[in-house]
């Protein structure tokens, strides 16, 4: 395995980064929602969050920016690879329970002026952590996750 491909890397860029944007959404948004809450709750709800708002955004981005129909749009919605969600979401959530044990209420935590700070930090994370995976992916198999959209991509800009 040659970790050192920058080419590899480069490809494995833009499926991690749209794979971090959409699920993103939806688990840094309960996560923060839900913080006072039981770390459990909050991982296991902000996971569920989290790939329902990746499918969406990744539907959304096939939709606009690719051109594909509805069906095609779903389908590779569907079939991109959880392994990079899973890996972002839990990674995103333990430096939240890390980084924010002084907060105990709900309220107390949406008045931190440090939010979007401590979110960007907790996404660069799930982002580096993720990334070496879709590498290795693409290494192995010649195919990363939202496969079909780095194919179209490229064959667009071609």
């Amino acid at each position: 395995m040659n970790w050192s491909d920058k080419h590899t890397w480069k490809q494995s860029f833009l499926p991690t980064f749209i794979c971090l944007a959409g699920c993103s959404i939806g688990a840094m948004g309960i996560a923060f929602y839900l913080i006072g809450y039981n770390w459990f709750l909050v991982l296991s709800i902000s996971l569920v969050a989290g790939f329902i708002t990746c499918m969406i955004f990744m539907m959304v981005w096939h939709l606009l920016f690719l051109k594909m129909n509805l069906k095609d749009s779903f389908r590779s919605s569907y079939t991109m690879s959880l392994v990079p969600i899973f890996i972002m979401i839990v990674a995103e959530n333990i430096i939240l329970l890390l980084m924010t044990p002084e907060f105990s209420t709900h309220e107390a935590h949406m008045k931190t002026a440090n939010g979007l700070g401590l979110m960007l930090f907790a996404m660069s994370c799930g982002f580096i952590l993720a990334m070496p995976y879709n590498y290795y992916q693409l290494q192995k198999t010649g195919k990363a996750c939202h496969d079909e959209s780095i194919t179209s991509s490229e064959h667009l800009h071609s």
